[in-house]
């Protein structure tokens, strides 16, 4: 039982988010989805979007989020959210689908303008095939070890 816990724990872990305690970004080259996750302990100062080819789509694919203010005067090569609240958010469907993630980039100040720039790490949304296969794959590895354990197999 107690390698089946540690096993659906590594599962569960693959397909949702990490906590950290800087700003998480996913990014799903196949609609062009940003979500991002703020588990800093407050808002942060801002947090800006880059890419270096300008794959960023018009400022009405940028979705306005409930106590941040959103800047998109550098669209299509940047936008901006200052005072980015604490938790998950959808910034809407702003990258052009199919950009390579090597073109984009992120940054950000956790409490105050005054502090450096630090830069972000992108993730990749898995297709929903790949977290069901890593399911099925725990579950036929308990399914198999309990079948062991009984002498069954």
């Amino acid at each position: 039982m107690k390698n089946s816990l540690i096993i659906a724990v590594l599962v569960a872990g693959a397909c949702a988010s990490s906590a950290s305690a800087v700003p998480t970004v996913w990014y799903n080259p196949a609609n062009g989805s940003i979500h991002f996750n703020n588990d800093h302990a407050g808002p942060l100062a801002h947090i800006s979007f880059i890419s270096e080819s300008g794959s960023l789509r018009d400022a009405s694919w940028l979705l306005s989020i409930p106590g941040a203010v959103k800047d998109n005067s550098e669209l299509p090569f940047a936008f901006t959210y200052l005072g980015l609240p604490v938790g998950v958010t959808y910034a809407g469907n702003i990258v052009q689908p199919g950009t390579p993630i090597s073109d984009l980039h992120y940054q950000y100040r956790l409490d105050s303008f005054l502090e450096p720039i630090s830069q972000g790490v992108w993730f990749l949304i898995p297709e929903p095939t790949s977290c069901t296969l890593g399911v099925m794959s725990a579950l036929a590895l308990v399914g198999t070890a309990r079948c062991v354990r009984r002498g069954v197999v």
